[in-house]
């Protein structure tokens, strides 16, 4: 029995009042104001004149994290768990068929594009989710058809409820509500396809707030996985109503004749219940990868550099408002004049400007006061704190390359890069290890939905090749997977062209391998270059020829002409 829509919603309210109690919910709030630059309350009287700049520590900080855990590109790769005996060797072409078609589907749901976002949820708010599902809309293929293909999505900390948040494996959790927002029009047809009572009656509901949609009609959504018998369930519902009920995470067949499938745009989210095919997995993996950077204690939310690093980013912003005020103030210096020195003349400022003194006395009658000079240690001490904050955070001008120069040599910069990375290994780690969750779902979507035998191209060896993905003929077969990283840091092409030119100077290569082997992703002309080359060696080739065979007349064997 599933549950109803009303216990659905007292679960997702329990889960956001968890994020209240903890200070989740404003902590994530001043993490993307700071990240986003808005450092800055609302200015009153009393502060209208205050000057406000803005150092975005917490910016560099993210980003600089962010571009170094990236700094690798991951490739997946499926390896057979055991011997399997007798049928070793179909084991073994499934992993490989499995690794190619990983690499080729991650490429078409753009998986690195989610990773830039997960990463900015990490660094920003200190936990990404990754949700994959089948979408529908997805068709293709020439002579066989297909429907449907594996999408992903990033969704943000606070959508995402959980039943134990104090356990850190999403996997064990005894359900998962995701929440989103969508239109009242989208709500009451899904609720209308799935034969739902009163669709009609179904109203719209601000529950998210989000400037964005204020202002239309739409209902809070919430999906809900759970478990049955070890087989993963999931639902949809909203406040009011079931729009979608417990369906099995099944296996199902997507090859279709798509001039007889009536394709609904909606019907993106979820796969369908099949009546066919039991479960092949003893326990079904929820389709959620749940990742964070440092850990929060008794939490499965993370910690995120952002929040550690406001109280400093806004002290340094301070100082240096204080600092633009203390100038604004005594830039143009306050005038004393003694009663009727000034006889009315009105000081405007204007250069050459002559004032009359008109006052009785012997002293002065007209003068500036003398402003405070500046203090020094004000300047000082934000520029220490700056100092401090790099280096505790792990961004220093080393790990950010600012002293990494042109006429360094490659070992130097081998050796800055190596200790760069040192910070953020541990993160980098915690990252891949999230990968190798994202291939078991990867897996278990191979061997559910990609039965078909569609077809794919691949580059192997420079040839391009095409194969046929039908997971499900290996769903006997368990596969271990292990992550490729390849490097691709900023300085990785520059070590790569002074190698190659010291080698061309020792002559180790010569001309032509040289720019054979020159970094495409700069040399981009490379191969009209290699075309002149080779014009301009046959062109020589074929004048030494042709001189060889007639040559000139001074160099002929005979008695030489007399003119």
């Amino acid at each position: 029995m599933s549950d109803s829509f009303g216990t659905i919603w007292q679960q997702y309210q329990h889960g956001l009042n968890y994020f209240n109690r903890s200070g989740l919910t404003k902590e994530w709030a001043d993490a993307e104001n700071f990240y986003e630059g808005r450092h800055w309350p609302k200015a009153t009287q009393r502060t209208k004149n205050l000057p406000r700049p803005v150092i975005n520590l917490c910016s560099m900080i993210a980003d600089n994290k962010k571009s170094n855990i990236l700094s690798g590109k991951l490739k997946i790769v499926y390896r057979p768990s055991e011997s399997f005996g007798q049928y070793a060797e179909m084991a073994t072409q499934g992993a490989n068929l499995f690794t190619r078609f990983s690499e080729n589907i991650n490429k078409e749901m753009k998986l690195q594009d989610l990773d830039d976002q997960a990463q900015d949820y990490a660094t920003q708010l200190g936990s990404y989710i990754y949700h994959f599902f089948w979408d529908k809309n997805i068709t293709g293929g020439m002579e066989t058809k297909y429907l449907g293909g594996m999408r992903g999505e990033i969704i943000h900390p606070k959508n995402v409820i959980l039943s134990n948040p104090r356990e850190r494996d999403e996997q064990k959790q005894k359900y998962i509500i995701i929440a989103s927002i969508e239109s009242l029009e989208s709500v009451k047809k899904l609720a209308k396809k799935n034969k739902m009572n009163n669709y009609d009656e179904i109203k719209p509901d601000h529950e998210i707030e989000d400037e964005a949609t204020k202002d239309d009609e739409v209902c809070t959504v919430l999906t809900k996985y759970f478990r049955k018998d070890g087989k993963v369930m999931w639902s949809k519902s909203i406040k009011s109503a079931m729009i979608q009920e417990a369906t099995f995470w099944e296996p199902q067949t997507s090859k279709i004749k798509l001039e007889e499938e009536d394709i609904d745009s909606d019907d993106t989210a979820e796969p369908d219940n099949a009546e066919t095919n039991e479960s092949f997995f003893n326990q079904q993996l929820y389709p959620i990868v749940f990742g964070s950077h440092k850990n929060r204690k008794n939490s499965i939310y993370g910690i995120g550099e952002v929040a550690q690093a406001i109280p400093n980013n806004k002290a340094i912003n301070f100082n240096l408002g204080m600092m633009l005020l203390s100038v604004q103030q005594t830039a143009w210096p306050k005038i004393i004049q003694k009663v009727g020195a000034l006889a009315r003349q009105q000081i405007t400022n204007a250069p050459g400007e002559i004032l009359t003194d008109y006052s009785k006395t012997n002293g002065w009658g007209v003068q500036y006061m003398q402003t405070p000079s500046f203090n020094p240690q004000a300047l000082q001490l934000t520029n220490s704190l700056m100092d401090l904050t790099r280096t505790t955070t792990g961004s220093t001008e080393v790990v950010t390359g600012e002293v990494l120069g042109a006429n360094m040599a490659a070992s130097a910069i081998i050796a800055l890069q190596n200790q760069s990375k040192k910070p953020i290994e541990i993160y980098q780690q915690k990252f891949y290890r999230t990968y190798e969750k994202i291939g078991k779902i990867e897996e278990q979507f191979f061997k559910y939905y990609y039965n078909d035998g569609r077809e794919f191209a691949f580059e192997e060896d420079g040839q391009m090749n095409v194969e046929q993905m039908n997971g499900y003929q290996y769903k006997d077969f368990q596969f271990d997977l292990t992550l490729e990283v390849g490097q691709s840091g900023t300085w990785t092409e520059s070590l790569s062209i002074g190698l190659l030119d010291q080698l061309k100077a020792d002559g180790t290569i010569d001309q032509d391998e040289y720019i054979e082997l020159y970094p495409e992703s700069i040399m981009t002309f490379k191969g009209k270059l290699q075309q002149m080359r080779r014009k301009k060696a046959e062109e020589a080739a074929i004048v030494q020829q042709n001189a060889s065979i007639n040559p000139p007349n001074d160099q002929q064997v005979g008695t030489p002409q007399i003119i």
